[in-house]
């Protein structure tokens, strides 16, 4: 059986100068492990490095978690994020490569994500719920499979692409094994068993062989439909199919505020569950609505306004406020 990609050791590799001990203290941490290891002990224990003739190796899973510059031994090792406008990739919004150890990818790819997608609200009395366009559980775990089960004999990176009805998590290689969809879902079958263990000891991973099976639950308990699986030899492509312009129809809330806490007081809180409806309202209908003083309104708005609740919009002399 040939040896995997994650476990072959790096002759140029030097733990003296290109280790990063700080990474090293962060997984340890992480991981709930002793913080005060020798750094080749630590790497021997994990898997990621062993002797060779009198010196100590580290393997391609050590560069990748704990080198100073991972991608200067596996320059493959990198994600590429796109926001495009609309629905094709015609033009592009923001791009970015990003660069790091395994961790950092997963993390920054899933900061990328969430900046390009939206967050909506719904009142709901003297209660504000968040509704998130997309469980980021489910796109996590993809990005998280992405990275531990790609093919790194393979020179090209990860991407995942935003679109405005979509999101797809793309990397390198097919099922290993020659086995299909149907035989890995709910089921074991690591490529990189090294990467994986170390992402499950620092509880990135919660069970081993879940990550499909959990995203179709996530999805569908968010009232979107199941992800949509593409592979093949070349790829595995994971599709986010997003709400479109049903975003306020999803039934899995992401948070609540208690606008009390806020410091909304109840005219405020009628306003804004009237523009959940009316979609904008004048300074002179907030007073009609509310039986306020010109100078209270005023008051009230540039609460709104200040906590980020509405938007000014002005057309004209006339000036309406939203919900933002």
């Amino acid at each position: 059986m040939n040896e995997s990609f994650d476990t072959l050791l790096l002759e140029e590799f030097n733990i003296a100068f290109d280790f990063d001990e700080a990474k090293l203290r962060r997984f340890l941490l992480r991981a709930g492990l002793d913080l005060d290891p020798v750094k080749e002990q630590a790497m021997y224990e994990f898997g990621c490095g062993k002797l060779k003739d009198n010196e100590f190796l580290v393997n391609n899973a050590g560069a990748m978690f704990f080198a100073l510059n991972p991608q200067r031994f596996v320059k493959q090792n990198y994600i590429t994020c796109v926001r495009y406008k609309g629905n094709s990739m015609a033009s592009v919004i923001d791009r970015k490569d990003l660069e790091g150890d395994l961790f950092s990818l997963v993390d920054e790819s899933e900061e990328f994500v969430k900046r390009h997608t939206k967050l909506a609200y719904r009142f709901d009395g003297f209660k504000r719920i968040d509704i998130e366009e997309y469980p980021y559980s489910a796109i996590r775990e993809a990005i998280i499979n992405a990275v531990c089960h790609r093919d790194y004999f393979l020179q090209n990176n990860v991407f995942i692409n935003v679109f405005d009805d979509k999101v797809e998590v793309i990397s390198p290689g097919g099922i290993p094994n020659d086995l299909n969809l149907k035989q890995v879902y709910g089921a074991s079958n690591p490529r990189n068993y090294l990467i994986v263990e170390l992402f499950k000891k620092a509880k990135y991973i919660e069970k081993l062989g879940s990550g499909l099976k959990r995203m179709d639950e996530l999805m569908l308990i968010h009232g979107l439909k199941k992800p949509v699986y593409n592979v093949n030899n070349s790829f595995f492509k994971v599709t986010f199919l997003g709400p479109k312009e049903k975003i306020m129809e999803l039934v899995k809330p992401s948070n609540e505020t208690d606008l009390h806490k806020e410091g909304l007081n109840e005219r405020q809180v009628k306003i804004l569950n009237y523009l959940q409806a009316k979609h904008e309202v004048s300074s002179a209908q907030y007073q009609e609505l509310t039986g306020a003083t010109e100078r209270t309104a005023q008051r009230d708005i540039k609460l709104l306004l200040k906590k980020g609740f509405v938007t000014k919009n002005r057309t004209g002399k006339n000036t309406h406020y939203r919900i933002n």
